[in-house]
């Protein structure tokens, strides 16, 4: 984990893994690059559902992760999953109730301005993304705060449903672009200026793709590269 845009020598490998047969804990160790040592080895309870761990977002020294939204079947409605690592403790945060989703959905999470994790939520009845930043109060309980609806229809969408099987955002220099698939193509959106929708890709591999962001966990190597050894 990396919480900068700058390639750093300094930093903590998060190595996670489900503990088979325990449907709410994970093996959890942590790599200081620093002590050069693992420094963490112990199991997290991180709440029932699978989590999309391809998917991280690091905000400070917080890895947060996203539920699946695969589990339908399950009673269990979808969360994120955060762990400090400073402090080696979990927490489960409840989405917000106008988030559940519904059939055909989608959800995501992201980091905005560098610095606040923000969950996004399409609806596929109103075409709507709803973006929810995620705060603390002065009594330090966490929360969402709805900041933001972008409607497909706005973009120039016209005709029967769409169906968005990925969502993020992505800072780009001050420009914040909302990044979301429909079938197999790939589009981006200004939120801060209105630009003009853009259609970046097609994907003819997969009707409903879904994109694996890698910018918070694939760094260059540093001035003294180190063969990891097998975990």
């Amino acid at each position: 984990m990396n919480d900068g845009d700058v390639a750093t020598k300094d930093y903590k490998f998060v190595y996670l893994t489900r503990v088979r047969g325990r449907s709410s804990l994970h093996h959890c160790r942590v790599y200081d690059s620093v002590a050069r040592a693992w420094t963490m080895d112990k199991e997290l309870d991180l709440g029932r559902r699978e989590l999309e761990l391809e998917c991280p977002v690091v905000c400070g020294d917080t890895v947060f992760w996203l539920s699946s939204e695969l589990e339908s079947y399950t009673r269990i409605d979808p969360y994120v999953a955060t762990f400090d690592v400073r402090e080696e403790c979990t927490q489960i945060i409840p989405l917000p109730k106008e988030a559940i989703l519904n059939f055909f959905d989608t959800l995501g999470i992201a980091k905005r301005e560098g610095k606040s994790l923000c969950l996004i939520h399409y609806s596929t009845s109103s075409w709507v993304f709803g973006l929810w930043l995620l705060k603390k109060t002065s009594d330090s309980v966490v929360g969402w705060a709805k900041v933001r609806e972008i409607s497909l229809a706005q973009m120039g969408f016209m005709g029967e449903p769409c169906f968005v099987s990925y969502v993020d955002l992505i800072e780009v220099a001050t420009t914040t672009l909302l990044v979301f698939t429909i079938y197999g193509k790939v589009y981006s959106y200004s939120t801060k200026n209105g630009e003009v929708l853009k259609k970046l890709a097609s994907l003819p591999i997969s009707y409903f793709p879904k994109l694996i962001p890698y910018s918070n966990t694939l760094r260059p190597c540093g001035e003294q590269e180190e063969l990891s050894e097998a975990i």
